[in-house]
């Protein structure tokens, strides 16, 4: 008899929690409805079949769209609904989403359901503008910066004006520096470049960069100050004359 008793408690709790989550399942879908989601999926769905068709010409005025919509409404959405229902679990209890759906479904949080894309496209336009804002203004700041460095020249530079050095470019390639009074040759991958170099400053020169001969008379030169050093080396910044985007690197001793 207590066995007996005992299944029909378990069979009676089984279906209890299944009933709680068909109810909870259920409400989810209704918030979703309620908050316009379902309408919003719709309209990205057909964007995104209108652009499909634009694409594909030869499949226009063809019955593979409307099928294919057919597909997406029957099958697609609710799949994905169920997709959604246990991250909406994970975060909201039963009674919030008791009390969003409550809230949207009222005639205020409809008309802000209905008024949201036109709400969420303005706000897309003014955080794009202030983005660009920010980002203008950060480059500025770093361009200043730069400005600063460039005009800054550190002092005790003459250990970097004959010697060996070695410095990386972009592709992380080691290149070796061999530096004379009015000259440099670079080494890069087994390849020698001879450039001229000419000190404006303790920690201040202009260079002539990579040429085979030596007419550097048509070549702008790279303007470069030293704002930085050690006994190891020095991190210099360097622009083109006549330009005004800057440039950093670094350059070691080599002993």
């Amino acid at each position: 008899m207590n066995r007996i008793i005992t299944i029909a408690f378990l069979i009676l709790s089984t279906n209890f929690l299944y009933s709680q989550t068909d109810s909870i399942d259920s409400k989810i879908r209704e918030m979703i409805d309620v908050l316009g989601s379902t309408e919003r999926m719709k309209t990205v769905a057909n964007n995104v079949i209108e652009i499909q068709e634009q694409q594909n010409p030869f499949l226009k005025d063809s019955e593979y769209w409307q099928e294919f919509k057919s597909n997406i409404y029957d099958y697609s959405f609710d799949h994905l609904i169920d997709s959604l229902i246990p991250i909406y679990k994970k975060h909201l209890t039963i009674e919030e989403i008791e009390s969003i759906t409550e809230f949207y479904s009222s005639p205020s949080g409809q008309a802000m359901v209905q008024k949201f894309p036109l709400i969420s496209t303005e706000s897309m336009q003014v955080g794009a503008a202030w983005g660009e804002q920010m980002s203008n203004q950060i480059e500025q700041e770093i361009q200043a910066s730069k400005e600063k460095k460039f005009n800054s020249p550190a002092t005790g530079c003459s250990n970097f004006k004959m010697g060996s050095f070695k410095y990386f470019d972009n592709q992380d390639n080691p290149i070796e520096i061999k530096r004379e009074k009015d000259y440099q040759v670079e080494t890069v991958n087994g390849k020698t470049y001879k450039s001229k170099i000419s000190w404006t400053g303790d920690c201040e020169y202009r260079i002539w960069k990579f040429q085979d001969d030596n007419d550097y008379s048509n070549i702008v030169p790279l303007l470069v100050t030293i704002y930085e050093s050690d006994k190891e080396g020095y991190k210099y910044i360097y622009k083109q004359e006549g330009g005004t985007k800057f440039y950093l690197g670094e350059i070691k001793l080599v002993e």
